[in-house]
């Protein structure tokens, strides 16, 4: 399968398997009401039962025509709120969704971005003219005699990252926000590090056929300057003023950015923003918030019914002044992950709350020594250190993690710890459980004889066993340790303090088991390949073979900060939200679908139509 049809089909999946459960839950039993609203749909309208279908060219400030369907409710008698999505997949892709929530007395607005499907304008760097054309929109609904003036945005994955960017300085008719996992930060997302992500960015490119012309943009814009502002907010929370709830994975592509939003809104937003935001993170990958396998595990009590709930509980209370749902959520929801192996109390793997995020926790900090031990204490060397050769013609490989073309989850990472471009720290077997919530930090004192290079690092759960299970990762590009504007070239012989955060988790080790840390200098095709020459990306005719040192020292104490609770401290969620979805009567067969698809996979996304139409499987909801 090819890569455009990968990211296609993921993207579809993702999306689908969101919007389709929301359609069945909103089917309503009310009455219709008498029409007396005295606007007339116009001529062009496609008249459904129960709803009408009006197509607009929407013109934005410098001309370009969006194309966008009004889903408006056929008993209209009196301005209504509307639920605004923004999407390069294909406004189409969402119209069962857009149905129930016409049905439920909604306006509805799908909306192709700019250069996608309908719209007009041209593709460039992605994402970049979201700002403008989401807030033009914004003015332009709120403007529309239908519009209640109340505005609520939808939507996972780039539909989320639409609403991140059109929210600040946006009209006070945006009430409020829900995006799952997603990026308020683009150049973040596609710059880790200051490392390009191939995977992620190559892929997705390639499968919404964008020109070539986008990747010389990539080079152009590598470090960080101006343009990045249209797609970047971290610097604006002060500016939004909507209610928000969002949804991420411990597994997502975006699991760091999406907690980011969440802060920035609750305790950095403007008025209405600044303390009405609401965080959930599930142990999900990408495309797998309905219960789908995160790797080779698939967690228990995942209780889908509180993704599928959030969009209900948000706009009936920011839309319609109705706080019943909204206020059984905590501020924050979290799954707190364990293995199921070696666990007989039956610790953690569930849910559990907090009124903030970070929570209150105490640093463990865990010092890499010369042995390859991980201990509390740090070495009692005063010179102790540990190397290894990087050719980036021979990378490590990528082995699942926070993937979107890749497979997705925790896997076991014995297969690459034994390379011996891989260094290898462990604890001692834990002798009771030990708890993280948080973002984990590493410090390397690092030198090399190049002038650039990278450097990464992998936390993982050492099982009984031996299975190394991994938890996070991430990578910083050398050159970059001081920020992403400029470039901080290395000398040769010189020691060099990297400070490398890693994705939040919350995790649960359990006894028995060890903390593994890797460190090693490529992660591949998860991230792009260092040359080691110090050329700008993609810029080298040449590659360099790099000899790079971790110091593990009393003088260079490299180590790991783990951000420790007391897994007794934690308050667990048990809110019963019972979802009524209508997906209990199901007729797939199995022998049509491509590995590695299941029955419990499919069922566990609630089918996506258009899905298992190419797989030529049929499906009764």
């Amino acid at each position: 399968m090819n890569r455009k049809i990968l990211v296609s089909i993921i993207s579809v999946v993702l999306v689908s398997a969101i919007a389709i459960p929301l359609m069945v839950i909103y089917i309503p039993d009310r009455p219709p009401i008498i029409p007396g609203f005295e606007w007339q749909f116009p001529t062009n309208s496609s008249v459904k039962e129960g709803y009408v279908i009006v197509p607009y060219m929407v013109s934005m400030r410098d001309n370009v025509r969006i194309s966008t369907d009004i889903y408006v409710p056929s008993t209209i008698d009196e301005p209504l709120p509307v639920i605004f999505i923004r999407t390069p997949y294909g406004k189409s892709q969402l119209a069962l969704m857009a149905i129930g929530y016409a049905l439920k007395n909604y306006i509805v607005i799908l909306q192709d971005f700019r250069g996608f499907y309908g719209s007009e304008g041209d593709l460039s760097l992605p994402f970049i003219s979201e700002l403008m054309d989401g807030q033009d929109s914004l003015d332009w609904i709120t403007e529309q005699e239908w519009c209640n003036g109340k505005i609520g945005t939808w939507g996972p994955s780039a539909l989320g990252i639409a609403q991140y960017l059109m929210a600040p300085n946006a009209p006070s008719s945006l009430k409020c926000q829900l995006p799952m996992v997603a990026t308020p930060d683009i150049y973040e997302a596609m710059f880790r590090g200051g490392e390009l992500r191939h995977e992620l960015i190559l892929p997705w490119l390639e499968g919404n056929d964008f020109p070539d012309e986008s990747l010389d943009s990539l080079k152009e814009y590598e470090k960080l300057n101006g343009i990045w502002d249209q797609g970047r907010i971290v610097e604006n929370y002060s500016q939004i003023q909507a209610a928000s709830l969002h949804l991420g994975g411990w597994y997502d592509i975006f699991t760091q950015e999406t907690i980011n939003a969440f802060i920035g809104y609750q305790y950095s937003g403007g008025v209405n923003a600044s303390g009405n935001a609401k965080l959930v993170m599930g142990p999900w990958t990408h495309g797998g918030m309905m219960g789908a396998p995160s790797g080779n595990i698939t967690y228990h009590k995942q209780n889908i019914g509180i993704m599928l709930n959030a969009a209900d509980a948000i706009f009936e209370k920011w839309l319609r002044d109705n706080s019943t749902l909204w206020d059984l959520y905590p501020d924050v929801v979290f799954y707190l992950m364990s293995s199921y192996e070696y666990n007989p109390e039956i610790l953690a793997n569930g849910w559990y709350q907090s009124d903030l995020w970070p929570l209150s926790t105490t640093n463990l900090d865990l010092y890499m020594h010369s042995n390859e031990s991980l201990l509390p204490g740090a070495s009692s060397y005063k010179q102790a250190l540990l190397s290894y050769e990087y050719d980036p013609n021979d990378p490590v490989e990528t082995i699942y993690g926070g993937n979107l073309a890749l497979p997705a989850g925790t896997w076991d990472q014995q297969s690459v710890e034994t390379r011996d471009d891989v260094l290898v720290f462990s604890t001692p077997a834990l002798t009771e459980p030990l708890t993280i919530a948080g973002q984990i930090t590493t410090t390397l004192y690092i030198e090399s004889n190049c002038t650039d290079t990278d450097f990464t690092v992998k936390l993982t759960d050492v099982y009984p066993d031996g299975r190394s299970m991994l938890i996070t990762d991430t990578i910083i590009r050398a050159r970059n340790r001081l920020g992403y504007t400029d470039w901080n070239f290395l000398n040769k012989s010189d020691v060099y303090e990297l400070t490398i955060p890693l994705d939040s988790t919350a995790y649960l080790f359990n006894e028995g088991h060890s903390l593994r840390i890797d460190i090693s200098s490529s992660n591949f095709p998860r991230f792009e390949t260092n040359p080691n020459t110090g050329d700008a990306l993609w810029g080298n005719d040449t590659t360099y073979v790099a000899n790079n040192t971790i110091h593990v020292s009393s003088t260079y104490p490299s180590k790991i900060s783990i951000p420790a609770v007391e897994y007794n401290s934690l308050t667990p969620f048990s809110f019963d939200f019972n979802p009524t979805l209508k997906a209990s009567r199901l007729s797939i067969r199995e022998d049509v679908l491509p590995a590695p698809l299941t029955i419990g996979w499919i069922k566990s996304i609630l089918i996506a139509p258009i899905l298992l139409k190419r797989m030529n499987v049929n499906y009764i909801i």
